[in-house]
């Protein structure tokens, strides 16, 4: 009896390629945000600080993890460029989803600290110069915006980027912020409108953060896409290709859109492995997204001949005991 069992493995490089060539776009912008954020970073932190608004040091002090975290995320798109090696046969492009983890994290704990700072507040007002807290929100939000339009052409399915440009997206809403209470204030004189904004601005970053912080860290945790069932991969496999059974499916991320994959099929005893195999990795890689597949085949008489001998094995077993 012939064991048409067979390992194999394939690589699509034209979808590696293009996210190398993707990713060193995404690196130049990166870098380009970081000195945008930090230059104007350093002006905020001086106007909030003289000028004694909570809604400006809140977004001078969020502008400075900002720049902190695009450094982050450049150095991880710098190590994602890294080739693979022994011991790290995937790479390094990981480090991407780890940044935007961090930077998840990093927005949490911005907002637990402005949620301090805004409810003292609201119970004691202080004084604010309206005027230079308006001048400098201004120019911070033209900051923000200019970083905004370099980072947003990366963000599809660059977790990294999107994870800094969510810090962005942040600042820009405390910028506006700030914009609106240093108007009311110069207008009205009603300080606390500058903390009830602070505790809005923290809903937004919250309705961003936490999405970002639970993809990722589905990711790292080596889950399944969603997209990707058992079920699903056997009846595509099985009314598409020369499969009687699909059995075994592990699939995990290791970035947003780059989905790798093993399983074990089962096909007819006159069918040969190496003629079903391309079929397979097609259908997986058109259907599914899979951008490697270690794929086992296996004859249907294999399978039935390795049921019988593990029932017979279980039924000596229960004889035994």
């Amino acid at each position: 009896m012939t064991d048409h069992k067979a390992h194999d493995h394939v690589h699509h490089h034209g979808c590696v390629h293009g996210a190398a060539h993707h990713g060193d776009g995404s690196g130049k912008r990166l870098a380009g945000a970081f000195f945008v954020i930090a230059a104007f970073a350093v002006l905020e932190v001086i106007g909030g600080v003289i000028s004694g608004s909570l809604a400006l040091i809140a977004d001078a002090g969020h502008m400075i993890t900002d720049a902190a975290a695009l450094g982050l995320a450049f150095s991880a798109q710098w190590l994602a460029g890294k080739p693979a090696t022994d011991r790290f046969p995937f790479g390094l492009k990981r480090a991407q989803v780890l940044a935007a983890f961090i930077n998840g994290l990093a927005l949490i704990g911005i907002v637990a600290w402005l949620l301090f700072e805004a409810v003292e507040r609201i119970g004691s007002p202080t004084e604010i110069d309206a005027p230079l807290m308006l001048t400098v929100a201004a120019v911070g939000l033209l900051a923000n915006i200019v970083a905004f339009v370099m980072l947003h052409p990366s963000s599809g399915d660059n977790v990294n980027v999107r994870g800094a440009m969510l810090h962005v997206a942040a600042d820009i809403f405390g910028s506006v912020a700030a914009i609106i209470s240093a108007l009311v204030i110069m207008s009205t004189g009603w300080l606390v409108i500058d903390p009830i904004l602070t505790l809005a601005v923290c809903a937004l970053i919250l309705r961003s953060a936490i999405p970002l912080i639970r993809e990722t860290a589905t990711i790292l945790m080596q889950a399944a896409p969603s997209s990707v069932t058992e079920g699903e991969v056997r009846k595509v496999l099985t009314t598409s290709a020369p499969v009687l059974d699909v059995s075994r499916v592990r699939a995990w991320q290791l970035t947003p859109g780059e989905t790798f994959m093993s399983l074990q099929v089962t096909i007819p005893n006159n069918a040969q492995a190496d003629e079903v195999l391309p079929a397979v990795k097609e259908l997986l890689h058109d259907r599914f997204g899979v951008m490697q597949s270690t794929v086992e085949v296996e004859t249907a008489d294999v399978v039935a001949l390795r049921r019988d001998i593990s029932n017979t094995e279980d039924r000596a077993e229960r004889v035994k005991t």
